[in-house]
C-alpha cells in the first residue's frame, strides 16, 4: 500500500482516466456530450463523493495543464475567414447577447448582495457558449455545414475572443474588488497598463516570435523526427504561455492562445495540430475531471434560488436575445431558432473565468458550483432542445 502512497500521480491518472472513459461512453449513449461523462468522473472521485478521493492539488496542477492545451487548440483553430463569412451578425451578436446576458445576470446577483466585480464577473462567465458542446450538437443534427451552423459557430468564435480579453482584465477586477474606494481613474490606468503590455505582446508575437517559431518548427520538421518535433511544439507553447505571463503580466492562458495562433499561421501548422490533438485531449478530459471535482452539490441545494435563477438565464433569456438579433438581421425563423438553442448551455470558458475568479477570491465557492451545475444541467438539456426543434420544423 505505502507503494501506492508514493504513486498518487499514477492512482489519479488510472482512476480518472477510467471513470471518465466508462461515464463519458454512457453520456454518448443517451446522446449527451460526453463532457457530461468527465464532470460526473470528478465528482466520484472528488472529495464529495464517498469512496476513492484523489490528490486535488495535484489534479488541479494537471488541469492546469489542460487550459494551457486547451487556450492553445482554440488559438490554432481561430480562423478568422470562417468570421468573417458571417462577421455582421456574429460581432454584433456575440457582443450584445454577451453584454445583456451578463447584465441580466448582474442585475439579479447585485440584488442578492453580491458586489458589482463579482456580479459583473459571474454574469460574463454564463454569458459564454461552449464550443465544444455547440459543435457537437449541430453536427450530431447535421446543421454544422448549413447557414445556422455556420452563424453559430462564428458567434461561438466571437465569444471565445471576448474571453480572451476578460481574461487580461480579470486581474482588474481582482485588484477594484480587494481595495476598497479604488477610484475609475486608477482602475482606468490599471486597465491602460494590461492594454499596452498586451498590444506589446501582439506585436512581439507576431512578428519576431512568429518567424522565429516558424523557423524553428520548420528545421525540425525535415528531420522527420516525430517526438523531437513534438517536444519542441510543447516547449514553445509553454515557454510562450509562461513567458507571457511574466513578461508582460497577461495569464498563462492567454499566452497559450497566442501560442495557438502564432503556430496556426506557420507552414507545418497541420503537423502542429496532428501532433497536439491526443496530448489536448488527454489533458482536456483532466480538466473537466478536476472541474467535477470542485463540485459540491450541498453549495447547490444551499442556494437553489441562485440555481434556477442562472439556469433560466442560460436557457430562456440567453436564447431569446440571440433569437430577437438574428429576426433583426432578417434571418429565417428556422434559423434563428438555431442559433438561439445551439447557444442555450454554457461549458469549458465558464469554467476556466470561474475558476481563475474563485482563485482571485472575485467571488466565493458557492459561485462556482453553481455554474458547474448550471453547465452540467445546461449541457444535458440542451441536446433534448434541439430534439424540440426537430418535431417544429416537421409541424
Amino acid at each position: 500500500m505505502e507503494e501506492f502512497v508514493n504513486l498518487k500521480i499514477v492512482l489519479i491518472l488510472a482512476m480518472a482516466f477510467s471513470s471518465a472513459a466508462f461515464l463519458g461512453y454512457l453520456a454518448y449513449k443517451i446522446h449527451l456530450s460526453p463532457i457530461v461523462g468527465y464532470l460526473a468522473a470528478g465528482f466520484v472521485i472528488g472529495p464529495f463523493c464517498p469512496g476513492f478521493v484523489a490528490d486535488f492539488q495535484l489534479a488541479e496542477q494537471l488541469a492546469e495543464i489542460g487550459v494551457v492545451l486547451m487556450m492553445f487548440g482554440v488559438g490554432m483553430h481561430f480562423k478568422l475567414r470562417d468570421l468573417l463569412r458571417v462577421k455582421h451578425i456574429a460581432i454584433v451578436g456575440g457582443i450584445v447577447q454577451m453584454l445583456l446576458t451578463g447584465a441580466s445576470a448582474t442585475a439579479l446577483l447585485h440584488t442578492m448582495g453580491w458586489s458589482f466585480d463579482s456580479s459583473a464577473l459571474f454574469g460574463l462567465s454564463i454569458g459564454l457558449a461552449s464550443t465544444i458542446v455547440l459543435v457537437r450538437v449541430l453536427t450530431d443534427n447535421n446543421l454544422l455545414a448549413t447557414a445556422a451552423g455556420h452563424i453559430s459557430v462564428g458567434w461561438s468564435i466571437v465569444e471565445d475572443f471576448i474571453t480572451v480579453i476578460i481574461l487580461l482584465l480579470i486581474p482588474v477586477f481582482a485588484d477594484s474588488s480587494q481595495i476598497e474606494g479604488s477610484s475609475f481613474r486608477e482602475i482606468g490606468l490599471t486597465i491602460a497598463i494590461l492594454v499596452c503590455k498586451f498590444l506589446l505582446l501582439v506585436m512581439f508575437m507576431f512578428t519576431v516570435g512568429q518567424k522565429a517559431v516558424a523557423f524553428i518548427l520548420y528545421r525540425l520538421g525535415k528531420f522527420q523526427s516525430h517526438e523531437l518535433f513534438t517536444l519542441a511544439m510543447l516547449a514553445l507553447t509553454f515557454g510562450i504561455a509562461v513567458g507571457s505571463a511574466l513578461l508582460f503580466g497577461t495569464s498563462i492562458a492567454l499566452g497559450a492562445f497566442i501560442a495557438g495562433m502564432v503556430m496556426g499561421q506557420t507552414s507545418v501548422r497541420n503537423l502542429v495540430t496532428d501532433k497536439a490533438a491526443p496530448l489536448k485531449d488527454a489533458f482536456v478530459v483532466i480538466f473537466f475531471i478536476s472541474v467535477g471535482m470542485l463540485f459540491n452539490p450541498s453549495a447547490v441545494g444551499k442556494n437553489l434560488y441562485l440555481f434556477f435563477a442562472t439556469l433560466s438565464i442560460i436557457l430562456i433569456i440567453k436564447p431569446t436575445i440571440a433569437f430577437v438579433i438574428s429576426m433583426i438581421f432578417k434571418k429565417p425563423i428556422m434559423v434563428s431558432l438555431t442559433v438561439a438553442l445551439g447557444l442555450a448551455q454554457i461549458g469549458e470558458f465558464s469554467f476556466i473565468l470561474a475558476e481563475v475568479a474563485r482563485k482571485l477570491h472575485i467571488f466565493s465557492d458557492e459561485g462556482y458550483d453553481v455554474i458547474v451545475a448550471c453547465a452540467l444541467a445546461s449541457i444535458c438539456i440542451n441536446p433534448l432542445l434541439f430534439k424540440l426543434l426537430k418535431k417544429i420544423e416537421h409541424a
